[in-house]
């Protein structure tokens, strides 16, 4: 029997309506002035595709009711101590990340090329006359070119939305071009009671755009923002991914 965590927040233990994975009672641990949300889980059961999703409507529940810091789906204590242990090797660094996240919840925004990249566009005719070579080289520099410029737009694009939110940059994190398709991932970490507003804002920028086409979600719980180290997500430290998960 293990733990699979859900969310990590502030003690004392706030009031949380919301049951734990596959509508379990929700147990909390606390130490060092924090506390760690859990669904008791035999490792014999494995989980299903459909258990993220409800894990996602649990971290939901909890943000709802306090600062949260969310937790990789699939990271499991091997007991209450191990849980525990976590809270105290890492407690001022979770206090820290619950601070940035309090009162505020994430937005999410695609953006996706409405054409192909240059990689995949038909290519202009190189002469005949040219050798092998040379026609090699002059096709990889207008793959190179159209890709550099794919990226200058995209970053432009950047700019135009942290300017449309006009939030702090500390509070925006994106990725440019990450695949031939998405133009930019961006997440922004707004106050929640401004996120409708912000939302709205956003729509209205992305219609006026020609060269993308943009998707707005949220507002979230602060998935992109819980991070407490280089590896993204709330580091485990003592924690395990379940056996089985993700599947094969």
């Amino acid at each position: 029997m293990r733990l699979i965590a859900h969310a990590i927040t502030p003690a004392p233990r706030p009031r949380v309506a919301v049951r734990g994975l596959r509508g379990r009672p929700l147990e909390w641990l606390e130490s060092a002035g924090l506390g760690i949300w859990s669904t008791r889980w035999d490792t014999a059961e494995p989980l299903a595709r459909e258990d993220v999703l409800d894990h996602h409507r649990v971290i939901e529940g909890i943000c709802a009711a306090t600062p949260c810091l969310p937790v990789r789906f699939g990271t499991a204590f091997a007991d209450a101590a191990a849980a525990r242990a976590t809270l105290d090797r890492r407690s001022d660094a979770l206090r820290d990340a619950l601070a940035r996240v309090s009162g505020r919840s994430e937005i999410a925004v695609t953006l996706l090329w409405r054409e192909p990249s240059g990689d995949s566009a038909p290519r202009p005719p190189v002469d005949d006359a040219a050798g092998t070579g040379r026609r090699f080289l002059e096709e990889r520099q207008a793959r190179w070119s159209a890709s550099d410029a794919r990226r200058r737009q995209a970053a432009e694009l950047v700019e135009r939305l942290v300017a449309t939110l006009a939030v702090e940059p500390a509070l925006v994190r994106h990725e440019i071009c990450s695949s031939e398709r998405v133009a930019v991932s961006l997440a922004v970490l707004s106050p929640t009671d401004q996120a409708p507003d912000q939302i709205a804002s956003l729509r209205r920028f992305l219609a006026g755009l020609s060269d993308v086409t943009g998707v707005v979600n949220g507002p979230w719980p602060p998935y992109t923002f819980a991070g407490i180290d280089e590896s993204g997500g709330v580091s485990a430290g003592s924690a395990t991914r379940l056996p089985g998960w993700p599947p094969a």
